[in-house]
């Protein structure tokens, strides 16, 4: 079947099928002759990219290597596929999907949960072998957690026949039996044979060490014969060694020496060191009590070497626990500490990427890597820009953005931990990350999402050229690395932060300066027509009491010297009420937008007195203001920041909505949506670029750069939007640009 599936070019089904074959052939204590096509799968499984499936494959090849006694390979292939199998887990769902997609997803999800059970099951196992009691109970209390999610009887069946092993290896007789007990009853509920065997077995060895030789006699038989029925060796061979102690007890020996060699014949057929090891001492000490010396040694020896092959096997990870004592260079928790302990002054981007190249090398040394690389979003958010190296004057630095990378980016934004990766070709985003040039190519690699205010603001690779099992220890490094870039990247917002706090307070007192100018200009002309009617009232009054004073005066002159006096004085009255209207709009907007006072308004009033203070700037720019607002809208909030908000929207306008001064037209429109007012400002002027728009309020970005663009004016208005505990967003627009305001109708004081 496995084949016909390949030949068929379903990949992913074949690997399945073959995990599935193992599953049937460990139950039957054959799992050992699938190895070599076990690893080759794993290898296809790695070309195709196929996460899920090398998660199952790593599982099935650290049970094999466990069996051979093998701990240190087992630990490897278990922790890979405890990785591959949260990695798989960790994807990111569609967000619609046919029902049939949808159920294959979660039958594949809880395939996921299944592996990541039997693995920490595997490494519990692997650590009672180790004598490190306390810590294989750790994983498996996980595992049992995790199998709270599943009805797996097979699973329930072996979690629980290891726990008792834990037990039973700290003579907690009374605890191991109950979870013996519930073993047995959960591989009945299966059924699953293999495990209905082992559990008798293990109740079996439990009377025994009780010195219940008689009441474990039975349930050791039942074990032979559901192992024999099963033709499961490994099975047979552990409950030979346990009648051996019972046939012992009997005063059995020749019973005990047949089923002591039977024993070591199951296990060398297996290939189970330790089930060997075990065997061959038994009949060391039978033959001794014979009086056969020679062939006790003769199996001594040979336990003994079996013995220390099995501590060979596991010689990498204590010659890596010994490399933390060589006093030739300074352990990573040393360099670590020093790393920790150092400071840079933040105040640039160049400063950022200074210190992060600093830290780069020393990650190097710590960790013992081959590359760290450091992507970081300086310029624009959502796009993470390769910062290894300071880039010259026209180069263009590795990007990664949507949507070439927005899956691999949406996966970075979801995750609050480190993602571990053995083998890069099963990385869930390959396709994506493979559109990546020049990058110096990797095998292993750790990808660490780093935050500011939680937002994903950049990365951090740390790579190596070979194939490597990152250890807890490592997790943990690349977790503290991780913490200390983030240090960075907070020390370079607060500073932006600092500027642009600086640069806010700088802008609103240069529009300030250009207002005062502005209205300056515009109360020149009322002033100046008064003054000069004034001039002619009181010369025509002059004439008035010449002509009073003389003897003789014509009513005709003294009707047309009152006309004149009528009409200088109007014009007099009506320019000085402009000037007043004008200074004391001036007033109240300046005023108010110096001041956070919440108060009471009319939208409508308000909303004239901007445009009036504004109205020479608009004029000049021959742009006009038209308001369509409800004059019975009112809102109780602070004015001021609400007059900085609009003024800075219609200046924008001006400065980027005409080109060429064309002028046009800003409408200023308002309506009621429940506790809100949506507060529209749209002008008919050349509208913005989707890029644009996506960074508009944006602190420092600016379409006008060197042309007297500060950047800031609409990030001031997001920010002053927030103070007031409303929102600001862009609507769709057939022409020009729309800002919509979400202004709250009452905010208390």
């Amino acid at each position: 079947m496995v084949q016909a599936l390949r030949q068929a070019g379903e990949l992913a089904a074949a690997l399945d099928a073959l995990y599935a074959q193992f599953y049937l052939a460990e139950r039957m204590g054959q799992a050992l002759s699938l190895q070599q096509e076990l690893n080759s799968a794993l290898n296809e499984a790695a070309e195709a990219h196929l996460t899920s499936q090398a998660a199952c494959l790593h599982e099935a090849l650290g049970r094999i290597a466990y069996q051979k006694g093998e701990y240190f390979e087992a630990t490897e292939q278990w922790s890979r596929a405890l990785d591959l199998s949260n990695l798989a887990q960790a994807r990111g769902e569609p967000q619609a999907e046919a029902a049939a997609e949808a159920q294959q997803r979660t039958s594949q999800q809880a395939e996921q949960l299944r592996v990541g059970v039997a693995a920490r099951i595997g490494l519990g196992q692997i650590h009672y072998a180790l004598g490190a009691w306390d810590r294989g109970r750790r994983f498996h209390r996980d595992a049992a957690e995790l199998l709270g999610q599943l009805d797996d009887p097979y699973l329930a069946a072996k979690l629980a026949l290891n726990m008792g092993v834990g037990h039973f290896e700290n003579a907690q007789l009374a605890d191991a039996e109950a979870q013996f007990r519930l073993g047995l009853e959960q591989a009945q509920r299966g059924p699953h044979p293999e495990f209905i065997g082992e559990a008798y077995w293990q109740l079996a060895r439990t009377a025994l060490a009780r010195r219940q030789v008689e009441a474990a006699a039975e349930p050791c038989q039942l074990a032979l014969a559901w192992a024999r029925r099963l033709g499961h060796q490994w099975l047979e061979g552990m409950a030979c060694q346990t009648w051996t102690e019972i046939a012992l007890a009997r005063g059995d020996r020749d019973e005990a020496l047949r089923s002591a060699r039977q024993a070591l014949a199951l296990t060398r057929q297996i290939q189970s060191r330790s089930g060997e090891s075990q065997a061959h001492l038994q009949l060391a000490r039978l033959l001794q009590a014979q009086g056969d010396a020679q062939a006790a040694l003769d199996h001594l020896w040979q336990h003994q070497a079996l013995r220390e092959e099995i501590e060979r096997l596991s010689l990498p990870e204590r010659l890596l626990r010994l490399a933390h004592y060589d006093l030739t260079r300074k352990p990573p928790e040393e360099l670590l500490l020093e790393l920790s302990n150092r400071h840079w002054r933040i105040e640039s981007e160049a400063d950022v990427v200074f210190a992060a190249s600093e830290m780069r090398s020393a990650a190097l040394q710590i960790m013992q890597l081959d590359t760290v690389h450091f992507w970081w979003a300086s310029e624009s958010a959502g796009v993470l820009r390769l910062h290894d190296e300071p880039a010259e004057d026209g180069t263009t630095r590795l990007l990664l953005r949507a949507p070439a990378q927005a899956a691999y980016l949406q996966l970075l934004a979801g995750r609050s931990e480190a993602l571990a990766l053995h083998d890069l070709r099963l990385h869930p985003c390959e396709a994506e990350l493979a559109l990546l040039p020049g990058l110096a190519p990797a095998v292993s690699r750790i990808e660490i999402p780093l935050f500011v205010q939680n937002r994903l603001v950049a990365l951090l690779w740390l790579e190596q050229k070979s194939s490597r099992n990152w250890s807890r220890q490592d997790m943990l490094q690349a977790s503290h690395l991780g913490r200390l870039f983030e240090r960075l990247l907070v020390g370079h917002d607060l500073a932006c932060a600092q500027h642009a706090q600086w640069l806010m307070e700088q802008e609103k007192a240069d529009a300030l300066g250009r207002l005062v100018a502005g209205v300056a200009h515009e109360v020149n002309t009322p002033i100046g027509v008064a003054v000069t009617a004034a001039s002619s009232v009181a010369e025509n009054a002059q004439k008035l009491a010449a002509a009073l004073r003389s003897e003789r005066v014509s009513r005709v002159e003294l009707t047309e010297l009152s006309t004149r006096l009528i009409s200088g004085s109007d014009l007099v009255e009506r320019n000085l009420q402009r000037a007043a209207s004008l200074i004391g709009n001036f007033k109240k907007v300046t005023v108010d937008q110096a001041s956070e006072e919440v108060s009471d308004f009319v939208l409508l009033d308000y909303l004239r007195s901007i445009a009036s203070v504004l109205g020479p700037a608009l004029r000049k720019a021959m742009v006009s203001v038209q308001l369509d607002v409800d004059a019975a809208i009112e809102l109780r909030m602070a004015a001021g920041l609400l007059t900085q908000v609009v003024s800075n929207l219609i200046m924008n306008s001006i400065n980027h909505a005409f080109p060429e001064g064309r002028g046009g037209l800003i409408l200023i429109s308002a309506r009621l949506e429940g506790r809100y007012v949506l507060l529209d400002v749209a002008d008919d002027g050349c509208g913005a670029s989707a890029d644009v728009r996506a960074r508009m309020f944006e602190p420092f970005f600016t379409t006008k750069r060197g042309k007297g663009g500060s950047g800031l004016g609409l990030y001031i208005v997001a920010s002053l939007m927030e103070r007031l505990g409303g929102d600001v967003e862009l609507p769709a627009s057939e022409r020009g640009l729309c800002v919509r305001l979400r202004l709250p109708r009452g905010r208390p004081s």
